[in-house]
């Protein structure tokens, strides 16, 4: 097959916090396709029905939980181990996937019929992380169950892990981007002057200040003409690569899921050279040697900061995963394209856009109203995307949660329909029930995106089309028709031919919402308690001290504390209630 009858794809993967079971589910879904769809080019049964052309992932990249599913994704695929689960299980499967996202850190005894154990959402409110003399907590929750589930990925990766065990349809090249986000700023400046005055020792400039980092992993890491361009992707234990970097891709596993206040941060040191730092911010804002910029060299060789989730600042990085294809393959073609991105949104941000309504008030008046609007302000600016990918030629798609009620296809379910959506996205810690159903339908809305929306026209007699030399039995058997124009799957589902296969989009396992166990929630009430009496008073003994304080701060505390978290079971079982659930 010739280069015009590939598409390379990048996969992007929004931040989603606990619904990165949903995220898992969609990619389950389309790996098991590109591998079903790979038999059967090279299968002997119907191959005049089968679409010819190739598919090859190039880059996948996320944030947040996104970008801990992009892990994940590509540890399994060095591994080679990769086994889609269709149907529900309650045991572990073997998928990293549907294990990781689904089991969290739950104990394997609670499902094993004994019944014993500690659920993940019970080890979060832990008070194993708040030391006795520490200077405040580090987060709301306890951040041990997210470590033991990154680190378990990499502990259980085999020693044969490696490009040889990838599929056709993975490049040999993979690139890896993980977002996070720097509380120490990366300083660069726009110089105002040309010439030195006398009185100064530098030209004056105006400095700006730079958040976000970008963790670009390259498979194929050469260490000549790839250092501090990238990073390398070296997985294995050092036990049997000398050269390993597992600590350092663990630590940014956990960096980019660092939800705000919520989970711990992550400190790094020596990890991020500084020269890498600069040089992938230089490449990412499109800065060249005639622009009138500058970078100190006095930062010392390594980036120390301390990182939080990387979807803070940069939750849907599909600008990093174009900008890399691009890079690869050129510009791209509009008429014919053979490059771009799916981005994977489990809270897309225009479900949550002001409809048209001509009675909302924009005033603000008091000072309580604007501070009020200016975090998300200043956030949803640091947040822009740089415009150079927004050029028209470049393919760019979104799969977001849809759900439709059964046996009516037109119909959806309310938004969002996730079960893990609630509580900010953290509901799915709750209950194991939550994420198994938002996993299946991530599967689910896979199937029907790839059998519905990710299309191109398809030109079988042009020679720069991907679909080119497709047989009229394929195209009758994959395309559709808008207005005329014909269009193929991008990534064909042959599912879709199995005379036992259900079209209807309406039905999959794990089809209604599961209830939310309101008695199982109200024992979690004293542990809940506890964790609240614990925070404040290692965040309260850190500003106060002396007799008076020592005297009352027990009072002040417990009381404190009560309210605190009657309010919280207050809002979680509303917010549930709202739903649904």
């Amino acid at each position: 097959m010739s280069q015009s009858n590939t598409f390379h794809l990048g996969l992007t993967m929004a931040g989603a916090v606990s619904a990165g079971a949903y995220t898992a589910g969609f990619m389950d879904y389309v790996l098991e396709a590109l591998s079903a769809w790979e038999t059967a080019k090279q299968s002997h049964m119907q191959p005049n029905s089968i679409p010819k052309h190739n598919v090859v992932i190039d880059a996948i990249g996320g944030a947040s939980a996104g970008g801990m599913v992009s892990m994940i994704a590509a540890l399994a695929l060095l591994d080679g181990t990769i086994t889609p689960v269709k149907k529900v299980s309650h045991t572990k499967t073997g998928n990293i996937l549907y294990d990781s996202w689904v089991f969290l850190d739950d104990d394997d005894s609670l499902y094993d019929g004994s019944g014993i154990g500690e659920t993940t959402f019970k080890k979060m409110l832990s008070e194993s992380d708040l030391k006795a003399k520490a200077k405040g907590a580090p987060s709301l929750l306890n951040t041990a169950p997210i470590d033991t589930i990154a680190e378990r990925v990499f502990e259980q990766l085999s020693k044969t892990a490696g490009v040889d065990n990838f599929p056709s349809y993975i490049s040999k090249d993979l690139r890896i981007l993980l977002t996070v986000t720097s509380l120490r700023p990366i300083d660069y400046k726009v110089t105002l002057s040309r010439i030195k005055s006398k009185f100064l020792d530098s030209i004056p400039g105006h400095r700006i200040s730079n958040h976000d980092i970008v963790a670009h992993f390259k498979l194929n890491y050469d260490g000549k003409t790839d250092k501090d361009k990238y990073l390398p992707f070296r997985p294995l234990s050092p036990e049997i690569d000398a050269q390993s970097n597992r600590d350092f891709l663990i630590k940014v596993t956990k960096a980019t899921g660092a939800f705000p206040v919520g989970l711990a941060p992550r400190y790094f040191d020596t990890e991020f050279p500084m020269r890498y730092v600069q040089h992938n911010l230089k490449a990412r804002k499109a800065f060249t040697a005639q622009m009138d910029l500058e970078f100190s060299d006095d930062h010392g060789e390594n980036f120390e900061f301390t990182a939080v989730d990387g979807g803070t600042i940069n939750n849907e990085p599909f600008d990093e995963v174009l900008r890399c294809l691009e890079d690869h393959h050129g510009p791209e073609d509009a008429e014919n394209p053979k490059y771009g991105t799916v981005l994977i949104d489990p809270f897309p941000s225009f479900k949550d856009a002001p409809k048209s309504d001509t009675t909302l008030d924009y005033k603000r008046n008091s000072i309580l109203d604007i501070v009020g609007h200016l975090v998300p302000t200043i956030l949803n600016q640091a947040r822009n995307k740089q415009s150079d990918t927004f050029g028209s030629g470049v393919f760019k798609i979104m799969a977001f949660p849809r759900k439709l009620k059964l046996g009516q296809v037109d119909e959806e379910v309310d938004y969002p329909p996730l079960a893990t959506g609630g509580i900010g996205g953290f509901g799915g810690f709750l209950d194991i029930e939550f994420r198994k159903h938002d996993f299946f339908l991530g599967r689910k809305n896979a199937r029907n995106f790839l059998r519905g929306v990710f299309f191109a026209e398809c030109h079988a007699e042009d020679k720069d089309n991907l679909f080119y030399g497709t047989s009229d039995a394929a195209i009758e058997a994959f395309s559709r028709v808008v207005d005329g124009k014909i269009y193929m799957p991008i990534i064909p589902d042959v599912s879709k031919l199995d005379a036992d296969d259900d079209p209807n989009p309406t039905r999959y396992e794990m089809q209604d919402f599961p209830k939310f166990d309101v008695a199982a929630f109200k024992s979690m009430e004293k542990p809940i308690k506890k964790r609240v009496k614990a925070i404040l008073k290692a965040e309260l003994n850190t500003k106060f001290s002396g007799f008076f304080w020592w005297l009352s701060q027990r009072i002040v505390i417990g009381t404190v504390a009560k309210k605190l978290t009657k309010w919280i079971m207050s809002k979680i079982e509303h917010d549930l209630t709202k739903r649904g659930m």
